[in-house]
């Protein structure tokens, strides 16, 4: 069972980062123990945030239980930091994780476990590339591997508003927004203004060409379709990547509810055993 925290075990706090204030809530282990060691959240993207705050709260909360400090970040245009999430790019929410990092360091002396989710993995991952000694272990949930193929699926929700709606207007492609995007327009879709220079640089990234350093370990917890449970293709292929560069992985996939698509709250209790359970490896 979760415990119950008071006032005093969950800490709002406001940062100071490159574009303007950004928003988190620090949790603390119940009844004052001494933190064990932090871990930053880096969360989904848009929507996928929202469906999925039960469930991050939920493994903050068991990660409090076992000692550590959990600091639950909301990224610069996102829930209650400053910015709309048209004005923000992954080079800004970049900046935003390196300022809660640095006001982690000024509380304790080991860098953070970096906890990032979906998207998350693919901004944070490049992140840790490019500085090295930012932390030694990752807790990466249900990754994603290439940013481009997510962007597609997402845009694909426009293109199938377009249908349900029944628009008089030729049929949008693909193709079309991507183009609308290269040229400078902001696209709309499912509530988020994404502007050109978002998707030109989170369709940058893949995790097949990221390269992490030896010093960092990685805990891979993803939902799994088949059974037995087994990682995707697409991760199986980062995974033995990494491997190859002396990476330590550890991957966990689980039979379980893919909770970040759907409206309505479910637990994913198999999801959160598991990750507890890598991270003492």
């Amino acid at each position: 069972m979760a415990p119950n925290f008071q006032d005093n075990d969950v800490k709002p706090i406001f940062i100071k980062s490159i574009s303007g204030n950004i928003f988190g809530l620090y949790h603390l282990p119940p009844n004052q123990a001494t933190v064990k060691r932090n871990i930053l959240f880096i969360p989904p993207f848009a929507e996928e945030l929202n469906r999925s705050r039960h469930m991050i709260n939920r493994q903050a909360r068991a990660f409090t239980e076992a000692g550590y400090g959990v600091f639950i970040l909301d990224l610069f245009g996102t829930g209650d930091s400053e910015g709309t999430f048209g004005e923000a790019s992954p080079h800004i929410w970049q900046q935003d994780i390196l300022a809660a990092v640095s006001w982690l360091a000024e509380r304790a002396d080991t860098p953070p476990i970096l906890w990032a989710m979906r998207t998350g993995a693919l901004i944070a991952a490049d992140l840790v590339q490019q500085y090295p000694d930012l932390t030694d272990q990752m807790i990466l949930w249900s990754p994603v591997s290439n940013g481009k193929k997510f962007l597609n699926q997402y845009l694909r929700i426009k293109l199938a508003a377009e249908v349900t709606n029944q628009q008089n207007n030729p049929k949008t492609t693909l193709k079309d927004l991507w183009a609308s995007s290269e040229s400078g327009q902001i696209l709309e879709i499912a509530g988020y203004d994404l502007s050109p220079e978002l998707i030109k640089e989170l369709s940058a990234l893949s995790l097949n060409t990221i390269r992490l350093p030896q010093t960092v370990s990685v805990k891979w917890i993803e939902i799994s379709l088949n059974t037995p449970a087994e990682p995707s293709l697409s991760s199986q292929k980062v995974i033995d990547a990494w491997k190859k560069d002396n990476i330590e992985v550890y991957i966990a996939p689980v039979n379980d509810i893919t909770f970040w698509i759907l409206q309505e709250p479910e637990w994913a209790d198999i999801y959160i055993n598991q990750t507890m359970a890598l991270l003492k490896k």
